[in-house]
């Protein structure tokens, strides 16, 4: 068989051993780390690397038990380099040269690395301080920074951010002291050394809250349409996930099982609804719906309102109020001046808002909803909202 091409052999030729496959070349401060997996060619017993157009060289072992052969050329001034690998059997045959390519970092990469700015620190009357960060050099390799700063016993602590994250908050934080940052990067995926930018000081400010913002969603759950259905009997009625409602606001449902009210989809509108609408409605006497949580000292003000609610509806004038009451219930009608706060909205119209403004000395547990008597006539609410205004602490 070997007829047609046995006249072009050279009898004895020469023999190759394997060279490397899938290199990788991890360059660092003044050093680069090739490797790569160990063939299946036993005959290899030694590579040799060569770089500066073979003006430099360095011999590796090739060990049977080896899985990796792996090399660290050091003392390489920063640039980039072509490297060729081959390697040999005892006999001293060698492979196919193989070039690769890959740079080492120094001085000058050092010098173009800037630290990630901060563009403010700032502690709160509570006590969490936050630091707002600009946005990092990840084009030049940032990938994290480095705070240094005291904590609450007076421990110096280390603490890491990730590049991307745009703002980083302290729970114990030492008021009156100073922070340092440093920005980390790594020139590529594969690198060896971390870099890093010296040490900035930086002071931390007094936070100035605006006079009120939403903290809605900060200590209220369920409380903008499409609301949240507890419990729905398939058709329109429910009660509120999240929301207490007393028994007396229950008068929806089969005669002898009114167990729903406070949620009412008519519409598919998810709204936070109540009514009596005739005699097969029982009356509604001190209804309460109310969520409890506790806030801290200062200003704040909830706003009821039908905004978001495609069926908006406020009819009769039997009392409903908005209340907020310091403890874990809203009072009766008869106790309403007892609240911290409450507003009648008999308003007469279908779309408004209504507001209650209060003031906390001191942290308090306190609850907040709706309070109404609906017991004769065609009485009805719904509502968008309960939303939550506040300093942010």
């Amino acid at each position: 068989m070997d007829h047609t091409y046995e006249q072009y052999v050279q009898k004895g030729g020469r023999i190759y051993t394997e060279r490397p496959a899938d290199v990788r070349l991890s360059g660092g401060l003044n050093r680069i780390k090739i490797s790569w997996p160990k063939g299946p060619d036993p005959s290899v017993v030694k590579a040799r690397i060569f770089w500066n157009v073979s003006a430099d060289s360095t011999e590796i072992p090739v060990e049977s038990s080896m899985d990796t052969v792996s090399c660290m050329i050091n003392n390489l001034p920063e640039g980039n380099y072509s490297f060729i690998i081959v390697t040999y059997d005892k006999e001293g045959n060698r492979s196919v040269p193989l070039e690769v390519f890959g740079s080492t970092y120094g001085e000058k990469y050092q010098a173009r690395l800037l630290d990630r700015p901060v563009l403010a620190s700032q502690q709160k009357r509570s006590g969490e301080m936050f630091i707002a960060w600009g946005v990092a050099d990840t084009a030049m390799g940032a990938f994290a920074t480095e705070i240094k700063y005291v904590n609450l016993t007076g421990d110096t602590v280390h603490r890491n951010v990730d590049a991307i994250v745009d703002s980083t908050f302290f729970q114990d934080y030492l008021t009156g002291t100073s922070y340092f940052y440093r920005t980390l990067f790594l020139p590529d995926s594969n690198a060896l050394d971390t870099f890093r930018t010296a040490y900035s000081e930086q002071l931390v400010e007094e936070y100035v809250p605006p006079a009120k913002i939403e903290l809605s969603s900060r200590y209220l759950k369920n409380f903008a349409a499409p609301f949240q259905s507890e419990t729905y009997d398939g058709a329109r009625w429910g009660t509120l996930k999240d929301w207490v409602t007393n028994d007396a606001m229950r008068n929806q449902g089969p005669a002898g099982n009114k167990i729903y009210g406070g949620y009412d989809n008519i519409n598919n509108s998810g709204s936070f609804g109540l009514q009596k609408w005739g005699d097969g409605d029982p009356a509604i006497v001190n209804g309460k719906m109310y969520q409890t949580i506790t806030l801290p000292a200062g200003d704040y003000e909830v706003v009821w309102t039908t905004d978001g609610n495609s069926s908006a509806v406020n009819r009769g004038t039997e009392g409903r109020y908005l209340v907020v009451a310091e403890g874990n219930t809203l009072p009766d009608v008869v106790d309403i001046g007892n609240a911290l706060g409450s507003v009648s909205f008999m308003t007469g119209v279908d779309r408004f808002n209504v507001k209650v403004n209060f003031s906390l000395e001191e942290p308090t547990e306190v609850s907040i909803g709706i309070l109404v008597n609906f017991t004769s006539g065609q009485q009805a609410v719904r509502a968008g909202a309960l939303r939550l205004w506040g300093p942010d602490l």
